[in-house]
């Protein structure tokens, strides 16, 4: 009897100790690492913002140069200048701007048809102020249509001659900057966040001019329209700020 008390004691000791470590070990810091916070999403990309750009390209005239009849002015000259703009995403694919630019025209050289051989227009300045709609058909790409208001130096010869009747003219008068409108289309791609390369096409008209020339005739008044088609390549700068990420997400 004497034997079995003294097992059920060892027993009972054992159990004891047994409990009394499983208490202690629970009371310990757990060493297990807590687990990662989930990857924050990337901000989406957005068109939103102020930008500035430079462009450059050719103004192909559709102007006209009258006297006695008409003579076409279809030269093409150089163009380029400053870009100045606001762009609202107003969805996802839809953007909605503003943008204006100011530049420098080159000459155009006019064709020669029947009577009238006008001279080379002089040079001068060329600008829009423009609203633009566009569509974000892919994450980068944007096509939009623009139209609005145009200014600029009208598109007169310095000289012409005329052969029936014999005429020599010399401008008199000198350029003046004229309203007008433009229209056209354009497509851009975002290289990065912060720059933006473009291609455009603008059809502009100003108003009619009326100009005087020195002839061997006198002081001969004449009229000028000035158009033109435009094709112009342009990069922008961006000062969009990326929204901010989303906090991170942690497990359980």
């Amino acid at each position: 009897m004497r034997y079995m008390n003294d097992r059920l004691r060892l027993i009972g000791a054992l159990v004891g100790a047994l409990a009394a470590g499983s208490a202690i070990a629970a009371d310990l810091p757990s060493a297990k690492a807590p687990p990662a916070p989930l990857a924050a999403p990337a901000p989406a990309f957005s068109w939103q913002g102020f930008y500035v750009g430079a462009y450059a390209g050719a103004l192909l005239g559709e102007g006209t140069f009258t006297y006695l009849r008409d003579t076409p002015i279809r030269g093409a000259g150089f163009l380029g200048g400053g870009t100045l703009g606001y762009n609202w995403q107003w969805t996802p694919t839809i953007v909605l701007g503003l943008e204006a630019d100011f530049g420098y025209r080159g000459s155009q050289n006019a064709e020669t048809v029947g009577w009238n051989t006008p001279s080379a227009t002089e040079t001068g300045v060329f600008g829009t102020f423009r609203g633009r709609v566009g569509y974000a058909f892919t994450r980068n790409w944007l096509i939009y249509g623009t139209a609005g208001l145009a200014y600029g130096s009208d598109f007169v010869p310095t000289a012409f001659t005329s052969q029936l009747p014999l005429t020599l003219g010399q401008l008199y008068t000198g350029t003046t900057v004229r309203a007008g409108w433009t229209a056209g289309a354009g497509v851009e791609y975002a290289w990065s966040d912060k720059i933006s390369v473009k291609g455009e096409y603008l059809y502009t008209e100003l108003a009619d001019s009326g100009v005087a020339y020195s002839t061997n005739f006198g002081a001969v008044p004449l009229n000028v329209k000035s158009a033109g088609h435009i094709v112009r390549g342009g990069v922008n700068y961006h000062f969009a700020t990326p929204a901010a990420p989303p906090a991170p997400i942690l497990t359980k």
